[in-house]
């Protein structure tokens, strides 16, 4: 299937699912906030992803691949680059604004490539290793006290926000390697989700917080979540189907401007005078890196 051309529908939805994926760090604040266990949360909201993504591949008779291969793509996906990073993310909200996470996240495709580069998946160009030092050079001044980190914040806690997007791309890679080749990407994704809320079962049971979803403020953000990762996966792959990777690449900049927009509306985060700068180096950086065409 050829690419289509960007069109107005397909602009608005980029626009939708980065509001999506920059609203998900400050729903999750907000639960945690609430008390709920990190990885109690984590369960909750995948399980409601994956009910509803199984709901749409049911609606839809969707192929969804059963054989072996199939199942360690799920099992090793949804650990990777569900189970873990979402239990990450929540983790680190404890201790850290919204506003932060979302400014580590575009660091995900950048890693990609550096991973991607050194097996040999991709071939380096200057162009795109000067786009990917300056945007992590970006990443790093954002974690720095006086930019989305507050004065006084937990550098620890900082430096292990980054861990979620070495989880994504690490999850990016599996992906290419071990893909059952013909599977339709919404069946993947209902897999995926669906052996991350069984990763998490036992993860919740050893960390002691295993309980059932109830009738409270947790479990309605959790629901939410649940929807908002689903609406985002659907609109992701939808536009990667249509516009290709490297339109959806542009989603970057969207998530680091919702992302700090919504920390300021729920938490009235505000970021410290570095914020600007650190931004300004992560869109270079990802112009640069995701900008399509060969050349040096």
């Amino acid at each position: 299937m050829s690419l289509l051309p960007p069109s107005p529908g397909a602009l608005a939805l980029l626009g939708t699912l980065g509001t999506l994926w920059g609203l998900t760090p400050a729903v999750g604040k907000l639960a945690v906030a609430g008390g709920i266990g990190p990885v109690a949360y984590a369960l909750f909201y995948a399980g409601f992803a994956a009910a509803i993504l199984c709901a749409v591949v049911a609606a839809q008779r969707a192929h969804m691949p059963v054989h072996p291969r199939a199942l360690g793509f799920y099992v090793g996906s949804g650990l990777i680059g569900f189970a873990t990073p979402g239990t990450l993310t929540f983790v680190a909200l404890q201790h850290l604004p919204a506003g932060l996470l979302a400014m580590v996240l575009p660091a995900a495709p950048l890693l990609t490539f550096l991973l991607a580069a050194a097996t040999g998946l991709e071939r380096a160009t200057l162009r795109r290793a000067a786009g990917v030092v300056l945007a992590l050079a970006g990443t790093a001044l954002a974690l720095a006290p006086g930019a989305a980190l507050p004065q006084g914040g937990s550098l620890f806690w900082a430096a292990v926000t980054v861990l979620v997007p070495c989880c994504y791309a690490l999850s990016n890679l599996f992906a290419v390697r071990f893909r059952p080749a013909g599977a339709p990407p919404l069946a993947l994704a209902a897999g995926t989700t669906t052996a991350a809320t069984l990763w998490l079962i036992p993860a919740a049971a050893l960390f002691g917080q295993s309980r059932l979803p109830g009738l409270d403020a947790a479990t309605g953000l959790a629901a939410g979540q649940g929807l908002l990762v689903a609406s985002a996966y659907l609109i992701y792959f939808r536009l990667l189907t249509r516009q290709g990777g490297v339109f959806v690449s542009q989603v970057g900049y969207l998530i680091v401007l919702t992302g700090l927009f919504w920390g300021w509306v729920f938490f009235a985060e505000v970021p410290g005078s570095l914020v600007l700068p650190a931004a300004a180096l992560i869109f270079v950086g990802l112009a640069l890196a995701t900008r399509p065409g060969g050349g040096r």
